[in-house]
């Protein structure tokens, strides 16, 4: 029988999961629109201002489901953890505060002007205004995850024992968390290449079924740009960045060792997802039950591109 500690962590995990559904798509097509309306302002042809229209549109929808989960995702810091909230509030709160009346705002109020303002204002304000859209959902997922960076490496911080509390010593060193940079590239170039997907996946229908071709012609390629971008920065980002390793492989991972509900194996570093650059040997892996590798001493990590 679930208590309520455990109802609590299945509700807020569903909220989650349904929530970050949204999340991906709504970074990847708001940097899109912004590179579909420059093009046309620069350009001066039509057909990428009914590409920002049409694919805006479905922007719009799932903004608007995005923003519904989120609220109620944060409602539940406070009915489902309300004393987490109060012991570490002055810290986990401070981003999500910033984040709400910086890029939330700044978000959801461009958003309104960019769909009812095509007729009011001119090109060049409407471009600033889609680039405004793009910005702000950018700064809402960097804050957001500056307090996700705070709870998987917990640092700027200090408990009083007069307050009972847990206080930020610096807001700097909590901004420049190396998991929390970490977290924001994977996340926004994650969403980047989502959205490209997402539009790649639908052009690509439209020319096979022969649909308004040069319409889809053009979405494919820009789309296709910007995901073959975002994977080269991922995948550069990754090898070149001694902070996305020891974010990675340093920090002991609960979660992969979670389903097997082992929770009291001695924890050893551990590499999710890697691939081998090997000369003259070849290697074969036998991939196992997910507690086999906490048996393994050493994991070969990528070597580094400028070596």
């Amino acid at each position: 029988m679930l208590d309520i500690v455990e109802l609590s962590r299945l509700q807020f995990a569903l909220t989650a999961m349904y929530h970050f559904l949204f999340v991906p798509l709504t970074l990847g097509m708001a940097f899109l629109l912004a590179i579909m309306e420059t093009v046309y302002v620069l350009s001066g042809k039509q057909i990428y201002k009914d590409m920002t229209k049409f694919w805006g549109k479905l922007f719009g929808i799932n903004f608007a489901l995005g923003v519904a989960t989120g609220l109620t995702m944060e409602f539940q810091f406070g009915t489902n953890w309300s004393y987490y909230s109060h012991y570490v509030g002055d810290i986990f709160g401070a981003p999500l505060a910033i984040e709400g009346l910086m890029a939330f705002f700044l978000e959801s109020t461009f958003v309104g002007l960019f769909f009812f303002g095509w007729d009011r204002l001119g090109k060049v304000q409407h471009m600033c205004v889609t680039w405004l859209v793009a910005l702000g959902s950018n700064l809402s997922a960097l804050w957001i995850l500056v307090a996700n960076g705070w709870m998987q490496n917990p640092i700027a911080s200090d408990f009083n024992f007069e307050t009972m509390r847990m206080e930020m010593v610096s807001f700097s060193e909590l901004v420049l968390n190396p998991v929390a940079q970490v977290k924001f590239v994977h996340t926004v170039a994650s969403g980047y290449v989502t959205g490209a997907m997402f539009i790649l996946g639908i052009s690509a229908w439209y020319m096979l079924k022969g649909r308004d071709f040069a319409f889809a012609k053009r979405s494919f390629a820009i789309a296709a740009q910007l995901r073959y971008g975002c994977c080269s920065v991922l995948l550069l980002f990754w090898v070149m960045n001694p902070a996305t390793k020891w974010a990675t492989c340093r920090k002991p991972n609960w979660l992969l060792l979670k389903p097997s509900g082992k929770r009291n194996l001695r924890l050893l570093p551990l590499l999710c997802s890697a691939f081998l650059i090997r000369k003259r040997r070849r290697t074969n892996l036998r991939f196992r039950s997910l507690t086999h590798w906490a048996s393994l001493q050493r994991v070969p990590w990528i070597p580094r591109l400028s070596a």
